[in-house]
């Protein structure tokens, strides 16, 4: 049986992370160093940008395609290619096992990888030689379902499976900018809140942090951003040890923090 893999929460940032890899490129390029390390079977992506109706849904084709799920950017992001293998047997034998757990899952054999995805990925494993799959999160979902949601994702770190779940520290586009030298005044008190949260591993505080993180509306004004975090930080347990890669602070008000949970 393979080792149990550590579960990864990545800020995917801007569309432009593609092009402008800042600290952030090279700091998940040797974490994918560190991480080919392990026994790997196949990738699963949590992505801030697949949400579907009702149900959980879980791509399982051969080939993912490249989602250029943005607009208004430059033309060679649209060039871009990320060329994953899927893993449909994979993706069987994962909802085989969140339905054990209660879940609702459906295959999905057309969907792609958009970029919450591909672009960590690329950075990650550039070679794509890891099998790809992508599970969506069910909407709607708030705090303490995405906790539960997580919770229930647990046993599939043991069956050789690497989960990342890639979202957005902050995620306040009406805040966005272009001075370097300036940075959004609430995102250090949120961030020095959910960064003493995690350590403690306090998912009831999580559960609760529109009411309790300082500024939690201006960091998030809606959900979908953050979850994957509690998604991740749910799925694992509160004695493995937690890693911060902060990445800084890219367009005033994207905070580029990442974690790992668990040994890598």
């Amino acid at each position: 049986m393979p080792a149990k893999l550590p579960v990864i929460f990545i800020t995917h940032g801007s569309p432009m992370l593609a092009v402008e890899p800042g600290q952030t490129g090279p700091l998940l390029t040797e974490l994918g160093q560190q991480l080919k390390q392990h026994d790997i079977h196949a990738i699963m992506v949590i992505s801030a940008h697949w949400l579907s109706r009702g149900q959980a849904r879980i791509t399982a084709s051969e080939h993912l395609t490249t989602i250029h799920d943005f607009g208004g950017f430059p033309d060679q992001l649209y060039q871009l290619q990320y060329p994953a293998h899927g893993a449909p047997e994979i993706a069987k034998q994962i909802q085989q096992t969140l339905q054990h757990s209660g879940l609702n899952v459906a295959l999905d054999e057309m969907r792609g990888l958009d970029h919450g995805a591909w672009i960590p990925l690329q950075y990650l494993f550039p070679d794509a030689d890891i099998a790809v799959t992508a599970l969506s999160m069910p909407w709607p979902m708030d705090a303490k379902a995405a906790i539960t949601f997580g919770q229930s994702l647990k046993d599939l770190r043991n069956q050789g499976i690497l989960i990342i779940a890639s979202g957005s520290m902050t995620h306040n586009l009406y805040d966005i900018g272009y001075d370097n030298n300036i940075e959004a005044s609430y995102i250090s008190p949120f961030i020095n809140w959910v960064r003493h949260t995690i350590t403690h591993h306090d998912l009831t505080a999580m559960a609760n942090y529109r009411k309790l993180a300082p500024y939690a509306q201006q960091a998030h004004p809606t959900d979908e951003h953050f979850l994957p975090l509690l998604i991740a930080l749910a799925c694992s347990d509160n004695d493995e040890p937690i890693t911060e890669l902060d990445a800084g602070i890219t367009y005033q008000a994207l905070s580029m923090n990442n974690y790992i949970f668990g040994q890598y």
